[in-house]
């Protein structure tokens, strides 16, 4: 391929310094003759295929395509021979071809499906995802499963996080019934590293380093790919594993493409319909169809209701455990999201590309929240009747939260790969941005005297009021404790510079060495900003007008009483100047005591060797990465010890980190046959603490306190893996994998009750500490099958199914007799979508079911709290009205799963929060 753009003067000067580059690697690179070279596709899917074996007799070494499809075998005796190009479950192929004495000769190939033409008909749909998956999943040279689009350029789910939580040891934290944080074989997501077409992504977040996947919308990907056991030429920072969301180019399909979908969404819970669509178009143009370009756009809105109930602080009185306080939240929640991509490739030939990736994503969350609180514990207790107990005395609040915050996410991505000969250089300069602004986040409180008398009936599955003074009820009795108004600002900026050069090894087809280089400079800043007021004369809630009539809550099992009318407060002490005075102490202690900056600099380098020995693939090398981090932050000290807080105990403090890791990693490959694979990996991985948890930060509310802690340690884990796959056909997988991984250094919450920190008298005290070290043991078996073998109609039936166990165990200081399992590692895991295809109809059944895990420890058992297994149920059902139009209908949480929170014992209820079905109903076209 030649254009005229390779005679401009620019262009000449970088390809003269790729030639320079390369001469100095490899002279030898520069005199290669008989080479063939092509690109292998699939007529049925459009697209490239990757993963098929190439070979050309007489030459031992066979090739396998790349990502792109491409093939190139070098070092060709002259004359005549035959390619063979094979794929399971791909009709193989061969042709006579014939070599020249010198120069290159191209040969395309096209190969179909085995089955004919039946099969060609029925690639459309979840078929086309599934294969295209299997297809990336078998082609990576890594231990890793992936998700991709389907021939309408869509996900199988309308969410990046849930979707992946489909795949083997995959599951999902939600917020508000929505998955949103991926969790990699238990490991917490602050310890996943997110990458989009391999380029790092802004953190908006002040709390940790994990990356919200709901906030990038599934209409803008082409696949996700889930590294478990990563190589060194990728980020170190990634102890659960390295996500990588791909995007897509005009160079993915064969043909252009213009897809566009439009959906409504209904909430039972919140009685709403929200609404969105997306338009993808993607084009070749110029010479000889050198130029490519993508262009989407996603918007989608919609409305949530949820309600908790938790009963708190479990004590023991006597034989009897029972909770000292009691919340009710009643939320109301709409979201937004936005998303865009402009994809630009320039290909002017074989061996020169050039690449412009950038992403947009902007996610608004508005939030309002009734809350009804009981502290129920503040007189004497009796035991009226077996299984209940009655308090004399008690107090309680009526709050209510206006939270509306956005995030924002965007990358910039131009980089460039140079082939000459034997050598590769790829460059990449990323720019990422990350915002979260918090414009608005009010609480107002009204607090009643400790006057209200209270009876619990303990009995399962969760502690319900028998009897309650009925001022809990009325507005009456809730003068103003305080309005506390907040606004915060979180801005990160990202910078990396990557140079990775590949030198393939002569007479060594497939084989390679590969050194690189990577800087990062992430800057991140932090500004909470606070305001308290307290009333000048006392307000009861009645006194304002602006309550509500009595909200239903969790089917009548609670009495909620009155919501507030947010507004309506603000305006009747609006109207009334002076009725409110600025706490300014407080105030100024608020205005910095969440404060932070953060400078962070990375230095990486990597080699690595990737030797093609028949069919095994031994990928070996060592990373080096040094960290660089200076902090910025405000400590809170009681300095004169007089137990109050005043502006001048906030003190400005700085520190530093500095640590080299190096990392060695060893992954073998090995082909059985061609359908069955062998992968078997040893790796080291670190994992560096939040932010919220390094600086010295200190937060308190309602008695609680949460604080940093700059002393804290990297993780820093070691990883064996070992997996057996095996592919019949082109969409059937069986697996069997393995996993150890010994991590040292494990962050956890401790839980402290009834201490003081700075001075302050706290109820509990949360602050992030390092254990000793922790092991997790795991097995992973998967499973996909069309039932093809059934009579008709039943032959459309088809199972993926997975099914995690995971061994796991944590020393933590204070309590290394005990036998705990790890931070938030579940012991099952369990997937499956029981499916159905035939013709133009396709529906689907899911299920995901993940087990109980630990969220925090105490100083005891006693204070450790669980998160309870939870098992979902979703469902999708499609029709094509043609091969370019279907309608669908989805449904998610059909069986309206609960998120329950526990302390020590699931019969000490802490959090129950329920929602309810989400309906989507929509259209997607390809023109």
């Amino acid at each position: 391929m030649h254009s005229a753009n390779a005679d401009r003067p620019g262009y000449r000067l970088l390809r003269t310094t790729a030639v320079i580059l390369a001469t100095t690697v490899s002279l030898p690179s520069l005199a290669l003759a008989g080479e063939l070279r092509g690109t292998v596709t699939n007529p049925a899917l459009s697209r490239p295929l990757s993963g098929a074996r190439v070979t050309v007799d007489g030459i031992a070494q066979p090739v396998w395509t790349d990502a792109d499809g491409r093939y190139r075998l070098t070092d060709i005796p002259a004359g005549e021979h035959e390619l063979r190009i094979e794929l399971p479950g791909y009709t193989p192929f061969s042709a006579s071809i014939v070599i020249p004495e010198t120069g290159d000769v191209t040969r395309d190939v096209e190969i179909a499906l085995a089955g004919g033409s039946e099969s060609e008909i029925v690639v459309l749909g979840s078929r086309a995802s599934r294969l295209a998956a299997l297809e990336r999943k078998r082609s990576l040279p890594v231990i890793a499963d992936v998700v991709a689009a389907d021939t309408i350029g869509q996900l199988p789910d309308y969410n990046t996080a849930q979707a992946l939580q489909r795949l083997p040891g995959i599951s999902v934290q939600t917020d508000q019934g929505e998955p949103r944080y991926v969790v990699v074989r238990g490991v917490d997501p602050n310890l996943n590293q997110v990458t989009v077409d391999g380029n790092l992504v802004g953190i908006p977040e002040a709390e940790g380093r994990r990356v919200a996947l709901d906030t990038i919308p599934s209409d803008l990907v082409a696949a996700i790919e889930v590294v478990k056991a990563v190589t060194p030429d990728y980020d170190a920072n990634a102890v659960g594993g390295s996500i990588n969301i791909v995007t897509p180019t005009a160079f993915d399909r064969t043909d252009d493409f213009l897809f566009a979908s439009a959906k409504i969404s209904y909430s039972d819970a919140a009685d709403k319909f929200g609404y969105g669509g997306s338009v993808t178009y993607g084009a070749k143009f110029g010479a000889d169809d050198q130029f490519g370009i993508v262009a989407a756009g996603s918007y989608f809105k919609r409305f949530i209701h949820s309600q908790l109930a938790g009963p708190r602080g479990w004590t023991a009185f006597g034989q009897e455990m029972a909770p000292t306080s009691f919340v009710l939240y009643d939320y109301r929640i709409m979201r937004e999201r936005i998303g865009g991509i402009v994809n630009l490739d320039w290909r002017p030939d074989d061996d020169t590309r050039f690449y412009l990736r950038t992403i947009y994503n902007e996610y608004t969350d508005e939030e309002e929240r009734d809350q009804f609180n009981w502290d129920l514990a503040r007189g004497t207790q009796t035991f009226p009747a077996a299984d209940q107990i009655a308090w004399s005395r008690g107090r309680a609040t009526r709050e209510f939260r206006q939270n509306n915050q956005t995030q924002k996410l965007y990358n910039i991505s131009p980089g460039t790969e140079l082939t000459l000969g034997n050598v590769q250089l790829d460059l990449n300069y990323t720019y990422a941005r990350a915002q979260e602004h918090t414009p608005v986040r009010t609480d107002i409180e009204f607090r009643s005297t400790d006057t209200l008398s209270s009876t619990l009936d303990l009995t399962q599955p969760s502690p319900t009021f028998v009897t309650y003074n009925p001022a809990a009820l009325d507005p009456a009795a809730y003068p103003l404790r305080r309005i506390r108004m907040r606004s915060e600002e979180i801005d990160e900026d990202l910078h990396a510079f990557r140079a990775d050069l590949r030198y393939d090894i002569p007479n060594m087809e497939g084989s390679f060495l590969k050194f690189g280089g990577k800087f990062t400079d992430r800057k991140k800043h932090r500004d909470n900003r606070q305001s308290l007021e307290t009333p000048t004369t006392a307000v009861t809630f009645a006194q304002t007008g602006a309550f509500t009539a009595d909200i239903p809550f969790f089917d009548g099992v609670y009495d909620f009483g009155p919501g507030m009318n947010y507004q309506g407060v603000l305006d009747y002490f609006a109207s009334r100047p002076g009725s409110l005075a600025l706490d300014t102490a407080a105030t100024a202690i608020n205005d910095l005591r969440l404060d932070y900056d953060i400078h962070e600099k990375i230095y990486a380098g990597y080699g690595m060797a990737s030797l093609q020995l028949g069919e095994l693939t031994v990928i070996g090398g060592v990373r080096v990465e040094k960290t660089d981090g200076s902090y910025s932050a405000f400590a809170i000290r009681d300095s004169d010890g007089d137990g109050t807080l005043e502006p001048s105990d906030i003190l400005p403090v700085q520190f530093s980190t500095n640590y080299t890791d190096v990392l060695p990693s060893l992954h073998l490959n090995y082909r059985l046959q061609q359908d069955l694979l062998v992968r078997a990996a040893w790796t080291n991985t670190i994992g560096r603490p939040n932010y919220d948890a390094q600086v010295p930060t200190f937060e308190e509310e309602d008695g609680s306190g949460t604080a940093g802690n700059p002393n804290l340690q990297p993780y820093r884990a070691m990883g064996l893996d070992l997996s057996l796959e095996y592919y019949p056909d082109a969409d059937t997988l069986f697996s069997l994998a393995g996993f150890y991984k010994k991590i040292e250094n494990p962050i956890f919450t401790r839980t402290i009750q009834n201490t003081s920190f700075a001075g302050v008298p706290l109820l509990t005290l949360s602050q992030p500490q390092n254990a000793d070290s922790g092991e997790l043991l795991g097995i992973e078996a998967a499973m996909q099958k069309r039932f093809t073998f059934l009579p008709r109609p039943l032959d459309g039936l088809g199972l993926s199914a997975n099914v995690t166990y995971v061994d796991s165990s944590v020393d933590v200081p204070g309590r290394e007799t005990e036998d705990l399992p790890f931070f938030r590692q579940s012991k099952w895991l369990f997937n499956a979508a029981l499916f159905y295809e035939k013709g133009p109809f396709e529906a689907r059944v899911a299920v995901t079911y993940r087990d109980d895990y630990l969220e925090g420890v105490g100083a005891s058992k006693a204070g450790d709290t669980y998160v309870k297994g939870r098992t979902v149920v979703d469902a999708r059902v499609s029709y094509r009205v043609t091969d370019r139009i279907e309608v669908f209908a989805s449904g998610a949480d059909l069986n309206n799963a609960s998120v329950i929170i526990y302390q020590a014992t699931p019969s000490q209820l802490v959090t129950d929060e329920v929602y309810s079905f989400t309906a989507d109903f929509g259209v997607n076209i390809r023109f």
